[in-house]
């Protein structure tokens, strides 16, 4: 299980409108499954659909190991979504059957009725490419905090903090292939996009040409 992301705790948590909620289910080392939702109680429902009632899984997920996951989710209906999924994410482990859930922050930036704040000159920005037609663009203000969240995604796949070595914490690049690792056959990709103050837009500095970023609004 990974939560990319802030992740509430308790029983009350709160939805965010600049904020994706995503899920993945992958089996046999391979993805089956990927959605982007706008609020966790959505991700949950289509969760425990695509795991009881969808042909994806047909033969590992039978009616037993079904109804094993819908009375999880009644006994803790009143709890966190995410801690369901976490829950749900545990028991299908024993089956082959792994699942993320990513929450991924689209608000870069805020405005107020008395000014706008100014963007970025730079864009560091982390593309993920799950499959045809399955990449998400995380963009970011600064090179700190893309690598803050490149070391939140890789720790979430280990049992306990601390365990990434000191050298793939120092490198950009060996995070998102490590990340890339645990989410195979996902490709990431790190890019960096310059402010074009003439037409307002972002253009990538390098010479591969990923797209135009124009400035959130």
């Amino acid at each position: 299980m990974t939560a990319i992301g802030a992740h509430v705790e308790s029983g009350e948590f709160i939805e965010s409108p600049h904020a994706t909620y995503d899920l993945i289910i992958c089996h046999d080392n391979r993805i089956i499954f990927r959605g982007h939702y706008e609020t966790r109680e959505k991700r949950l429902d289509q969760c425990i659909g695509v795991l009881t009632s969808s042909d994806l899984l047909a033969g590992t997920i039978t009616p037993e190991r079904a109804s094993m996951i819908h009375e999880l989710h009644h006994a803790h209906a009143s709890t966190n979504p995410d801690t369901i999924i976490n829950n749900i994410a545990e028991l299908c482990r024993r089956w082959g059957v792994q699942v993320y859930e990513c929450t991924t922050s689209r608000r870069s930036y805020e405005h107020t009725t008395l000014k706008r704040v100014e963007a970025p000159q730079v864009l560091y920005s982390v593309i993920t490419e799950y499959g045809p037609g399955q990449t998400i663009a995380e963009h970011f203000p600064n090179r700190e905090s893309r690598t803050a969240s490149l070391v939140g995604r890789a720790e979430q796949f280990f049992a306990a903090p601390g365990q990434i070595p000191d050298l793939v914490l120092s490198d950009e690049q060996r995070l998102a292939a490590l990340v890339a690792t645990f989410l195979m056959p996902a490709v990431i990709a790190l890019t960096e996009s310059v402010l074009n103050e003439a037409d307002g837009v972002y253009r990538p500095s390098g010479s591969t040409l990923l797209g135009i970023v124009h400035p959130p609004t």
